[in-house]
């Protein structure tokens, strides 16, 4: 009778057993009424008991944000959005306080946010605002890589004795406080205007200079006539002697006597007009 009592027990347990999964990425435990089996169930299948209950732990690698509102070195109030790679990760013994230290949703399942929020989240804000507040506004606008190096580097040893493995954090969206924006549109609105109007400076002189460039280029020109007309006139000038003159003269007045008709009249040059003989010899032929 024993034997058959332990038969159908044992048929009753195995008939009650239903499949179960711990998918990729996720660590799981059975949970009894009497707590937690001490077993930690990597990926794959098991067979879940009647009075037992699967709950999985995700570990899986994912993008994270946390916002944090730091008060700077210059009494003024932004917010840091500071982004993280982050997953779950550490010895048996670490996964077991997890499960023991962190209640499971209703899906049975403990997410990273559900862990990060006990182990992380603390050193992340705490970090980020001891770090930050060291600097003045125009500092954080101007050190973006240097701080998300100083904050990854912070949380490294913060973060060494916790569940948690955070990577390639980085310093996200920065909210300035609105006096900080305004004043930065208003510098940039200075900037630009100060830039148009250098602009334009450039462009007068640029048209100045380039007027100066003809002016001169004018100049030149007429320096060059100027100088051709006067070195053509010297050149013509050392040529003319008064022997030329007085037989281009002469050339003239026999030119004008050969083509006259009329035999009374006599060419004389202006300088014989003022000669006593040619004046004797026109009155007796009057």
């Amino acid at each position: 009778m024993k034997k058959l009592i332990s038969v159908i027990v044992v048929l009753l347990t195995v008939s009650a057993c239903v499949p179960v999964t711990v998918p990729p990425a996720h660590k799981g435990k059975f949970l009894t009424s009497s707590g937690y089996q001490p077993e930690v169930l990597e990926a794959g299948k098991y067979w879940e008991g009647m009075r037992e209950n699967l709950v999985l732990i995700e570990t899986q690698t994912g993008t994270y944000t946390e916002n944090v509102k730091v008060i700077l070195q210059d009494k003024l109030t932004l917010h840091v959005e500071v982004r993280f790679r982050g997953r779950i990760d550490g010895s048996e013994a670490v996964i077991n306080a997890m499960f023991n230290d962190i209640l499971a949703g209703n899906d049975d399942r403990i997410v990273f946010n559900d862990v990060y929020g006990v182990y992380g989240r603390m050193a992340v804000q705490n970090k980020t605002r001891e770090i930050v507040s060291k600097y003045n506004v125009d500092e954080v606008h101007k050190n973006y890589a240097r701080l998300s190096g100083e904050i990854s580097k912070a949380l490294t040893p913060a973060l060494a004795n916790t569940p948690l493995e955070i990577s390639d954090v980085a310093v996200g969206n920065i909210q300035y406080p609105n006096v900080v924006t305004q004043a930065i549109e208003q510098a940039e609105e200075r900037r630009l205007a100060i830039a148009k109007e250098q602009a334009q400076a450039e462009i007068e002189m640029t048209k100045k200079e380039n007027e100066r460039l003809l002016a001169e280029a004018d100049y030149q020109v007429r320096i060059t006539k100027a100088k051709a007309v006067r070195d053509e006139n010297l050149i013509i000038g050392e040529g003319v002697t008064k022997e030329l003159l007085e037989l281009k003269r002469l050339e003239v007045a026999q030119s004008l006597a050969a083509n006259s008709n009329e035999s009374s009249k006599v060419f004389l040059p202006v300088e014989a007009l003022t000669s006593v003989g040619a004046n004797v010899d026109m009155l007796k032929s009057n």
